[in-house]
């Protein structure tokens, strides 16, 4: 089943919308992802607090499952240059994430435009 997490325009916090199965294809019915109210429950939750501001963090990209848990996953350019990677979770991310790259020495992500 596919789900949709995203980041909104205040407080920094990520949400989850799930979707809703196709009963005729087997996938996902992509009405149930064009918005909270047609998602699965109703409505949108919340999947992380706070913290995920573009202040914070400039770049967000989700990725297939890198860590082997069946779930998808989250990489984050943060505004200092790091790169962190979060193992996602079914229903809120549970980690502050792995430092993968750093930028101490001066050579982290800090000017990259994009990823992906």
């Amino acid at each position: 089943m596919a789900d949709i997490i995203y980041r909104t325009g205040t407080g920094g916090r990520l949400l989850l919308r799930t979707g809703i199965k196709d009963a005729a294809t087997g996938g996902v019915d992509l009405a149930s992802l064009a918005s909270a109210a047609a998602s699965s429950g109703g409505a949108d939750v919340e999947y992380v607090s706070s913290g995920w501001s573009t202040t914070t963090v400039r770049l967000v990209f989700g990725t297939p499952d890198v860590n082997g848990d069946g779930i998808p996953d989250i990489w984050a350019v943060r505004t200092d240059g790091n790169v962190l990677f979060h193992p996602g979770g079914r229903t809120a991310l549970t980690s502050a994430g792995t430092q993968i790259v750093s930028n101490s020495d001066g050579k982290g992500w800090k000017y990259k435009m994009a990823i992906g």
